[in-house]
């Protein structure tokens, strides 16, 4: 089984940037490698209004391929992100649903995530963390995302929902897929406060625990622009982002830059 893996699509600053149709380089790469599942680790754009539609178009034009999906921080950008959560659960391949069986032995389990400081730098309090701003920066999520709960209580409520789920197949294959990052190993530090203090809005050390708690064979994972494909703690760790262009792409073609970085694994 051949599953492609893909986060941080982004697709309507990349369209607005490249003047390239994102999906359709989508459509046409999913076609022409026919991969049994694609994977989207969040990000597809901003806004439930804008990415759901998206995702069922790509199912839609690719019947044969499964389209899995994880939201991003930027999927649930809505004055309400409860609503904004559910309104993605309409997509029917939302891990956020429950755990997908891919075969007999392994199943792919996960749900976007949220962050609770596990990654915070030294020299901050939870406040500074809960306010997210440093040097007149503010972290997006803060305008635009509106949880009804802390950042903690909402990463708690996906640790609580995803462990649920490990324990209800482990001894199977676990493929597990968040948006946000579970290690900090993966997390880029600068020794710069006005970036590294931001590492607090990355993930959850949480998640690596469950991962590891449950025997996970992979993990995917986004949010972090930095493309990872390696071994870490018995995992096999994929982080393989889209990113912006141009400062994160390597091709000056939309084509280019997608045909060669979505990352196909075998199972």
């Amino acid at each position: 089984m051949r599953i492609a893996i893909l986060s941080d699509i982004h697709e309507g600053i990349n369209r607005k940037n490249t003047k390239a149709d994102i999906i359709e380089l989508l459509k046409e790469w999913i076609t022409d490698q026919s991969p049994d599942v694609f994977v989207i680790s969040g990000d597809m754009t901003a806004g439930p209004e804008k990415s759901l539609p998206l995702l069922n178009q790509l199912q839609n034009h690719c019947p044969h391929t499964k389209v899995l999906y994880v939201h991003g921080n930027h999927d649930i950008y809505h004055e309400d992100s409860t609503i904004a959560y559910e309104t993605l659960l309409q997509f029917p391949g939302n891990l956020g649903n429950g755990p997908v069986k891919l075969d007999d032995n392994w199943v792919i389990i996960g749900d976007g995530g949220w962050y609770d400081y596990t990654f915070g730098i030294a020299g901050f309090n939870e406040e500074q963390f809960r306010l997210g701003t440093f040097n007149q920066f503010t972290w997006p999520d803060k305008t635009y995302a509106n949880w009804p709960n802390c950042d903690q209580d909402e990463t708690e409520r996906y640790l609580t929902k995803i462990e649920h789920w490990l324990k209800k197949f482990q001894g199977k294959n676990i493929i597990m897929v968040t948006h946000v990052v579970p290690f900090s190993q993966f997390l880029l530090c600068k020794g710069d406060p006005s970036w590294d203090f931001f590492n607090a809005m990355m993930g959850s050390s949480q998640f690596g625990e469950l991962a590891i708690k449950y025997g996970v064979k992979k993990y995917i994972f986004g949010h972090i622009h930095t493309r990872y494909h390696e071994q870490y703690k018995g995992i096999e760790i994929i982080c393989n982002p889209l990113g912006y262009y141009p400062h994160e792409w390597s091709f000056k073609t939309a084509k280019e830059e997608i045909f060669s970085t979505i990352r196909v694994i075998e199972i």
